[in-house]
């Protein structure tokens, strides 16, 4: 009598198998919506459709509000910094105060604002304000009185600002604002006001999911030229990951939690997109997508906190 003959048993792919560990509760998991046009496995690595960049390139207070900023007035407690605090409006009502040494603080135009070592009132005008309208406010030492002053008008330095473009990571929707300290360095902050990076006038920028590069021109930069960079929010919608997408999907950001079919329709789905192990055997990738281009795209889930096992 002969040996037996038996069957291999081969596991159908099947919604979270790819999941080694996750943080408890639904900490881990986010609800979304996902597009395509195709059919997608659990454990397909994701993107978030976002719309193209687009950068402006405005002087630190030239705005299209022409509300008023002043009177303004320094504080003992905390004390005024020395430098130059900058002024975001993050709406027709509201902006940010980043102060010299980094610190942020928000307020509301037509209340006053006394925070950061300074006090003022941005007072609206016929026109409103709209994100990316700023001012800055510039301290000079002053033995036990610092002066302050507002500042506003177009760049004094004519450089450029070049091609823009996603990298690394997903960069924020909203209005990001790069400042300069002098005629070669400037400060990159995102749309929360958090600072982001430092760069050089002629080098590559890369940082915060923006890259670019800022050419000077014949007339040199100056303290407080600036220019702001825009990211439209886009669909937000998830979509296969895709290295050769131009979209924003070329930034991994989540992975399918369980197979859905988007041929004929956007559908709902449950993504993975923080705190959690994976089997990174059981990821999907787009067909023909080489050895390095995995591992770079394994390191962006990995500062993402999906960490592949």
């Amino acid at each position: 009598m002969g040996n037996p003959t038996y069957t291999p048993f081969q596991e159908n792919w099947h919604n979270g198998g790819f999941l080694v560990s996750q943080a408890n509760g639904h900490q881990s998991i986010e609800q979304g919506t996902l597009t395509g046009g195709v059919k997608v496995l659990a454990g397909t690595v994701l993107g978030t459709v976002l719309s193209a960049l687009t950068a402006v390139a405005a002087a630190l207070g030239t705005n299209t509000g022409n509300g008023t900023f002043g009177p303004i007035t320094p504080q003992a407690a905390p004390a005024t910094m020395i430098g130059t605090y900058s002024v975001a409006l993050t709406s027709a009502s509201a902006f940010s105060v980043t102060a010299p040494d980094g610190q942020t603080a928000t307020g509301t135009v037509g209340s006053a604002f006394s925070g950061l070592g300074v006090g003022f009132t941005i007072t609206a005008g016929a026109t409103p304000f709209v994100a990316g309208d700023t001012f800055a406010l510039v301290t000079t030492a002053t033995p036990g009185n610092p002066t302050i002053a507002s500042s506003a008008g177009t760049n004094t330095g004519n450089g450029t600002i070049g091609t823009l473009s996603v990298q690394g990571y997903a960069a924020k929707a909203g209005v990001y604002s790069v400042e300069f300290d002098d005629a070669t360095h400037f400060v990159v902050s995102d749309p929360t006001g958090a600072e982001i990076g430092h760069g050089t006038t002629g080098a590559v920028f890369k940082a915060g999911g923006l890259s670019f590069t800022i050419t000077a021109g014949g007339t040199a930069f100056v303290p407080s030229d600036s220019f702001t960079i825009t990211i439209a929010a886009g669909s937000s919608k998830y979509k296969p990951f895709d290295p050769a997408n131009v979209d924003g999907s070329q930034i991994p950001s989540a992975i399918l939690f369980a197979s859905k079919d988007v041929t004929n329709m956007d559908k709902p789905c449950a993504v993975v997109v923080r705190l959690a192990e994976v089997n990174a055997s059981e990821l999907v990738w787009p067909t023909g997508m080489g050895a390095a281009a995995i591992a770079a795209a394994l390191a962006q889930l990995k500062a993402l906190t999906i960490i592949p096992r």
